[in-house]
């Protein structure tokens, strides 16, 4: 019998990025209220959102015998959150805050399998070329900006604009891989 795995997601860059590291999934459907908790920090925020999406999956799955995984990730910068742009005004305040200076990528990851519940937090730093308003303006109309935390796609064309990247690629796209193996290890998905 092989081993189930579900994600816990509906990013298509997430379904990628899993698909990259050769392990076979399904999808299972748990959206959670993304809210803040009073005096929660950015790294807690983003690895109980990961949680809360693996634990939520978990308890869709019919199998209790099955690995879910959960995501999040957030941008940082000067104590400010930057989540996923609510319309165009707020895409390209996001991105005229983040441009010519680093930034903050925090991506968490969690894995629920047999009752136990493991994470780990990525965090990368990026750093923005200056973006006028022109460039703005013609990124907004490609799409891509929408639904994307900090208003930008770095697997897409708003690579463009990214001058330096310390840290993880895939965590900034939205699921960081090695340590998401990490947890795969430890939760002994690869013991046969």
């Amino acid at each position: 019998m092989s081993k189930k795995v579900y994600l816990a997601s509906s990013s298509p860059r997430r379904r990628e990025l899993l698909e990259q590291i050769g392990v076979d999934f399904e999808l299972v459907d748990a959206p959670v209220e993304e809210t803040f908790l009073p005096n929660e920090s950015p790294e807690s925020f983003v690895i109980r959102m990961a949680v809360e999406k693996a634990f939520s999956g978990f308890n869709k799955v019919p199998e209790k015998k099955a690995w879910v995984i959960g995501s999040d990730t957030v941008v940082l910068k000067d104590g400010k959150l930057f989540g996923k742009p609510r319309h165009k005004m707020d895409a390209q305040r996001m991105m005229r805050t983040l441009s010519d200076a680093p930034y903050d990528v925090l991506s968490a990851v969690s894995v629920v399998y047999d009752g136990r519940i493991l994470s780990k937090l990525s965090r990368s730093e990026v750093t923005f070329r200056p973006i006028s308003d022109a460039e703005f303006e013609a990124y907004w109309q490609t799409g891509e900006p929408e639904g994307k935390a900090g208003g930008y796609a770095i697997q897409g064309l708003g690579a463009k604009f990214i001058s330096q990247l310390h840290g993880s690629y895939s965590g900034v796209m939205g699921l960081p891989l090695y340590e998401l193996d990490q947890l795969l290890i430890e939760s002994g998905f690869y013991v046969e």
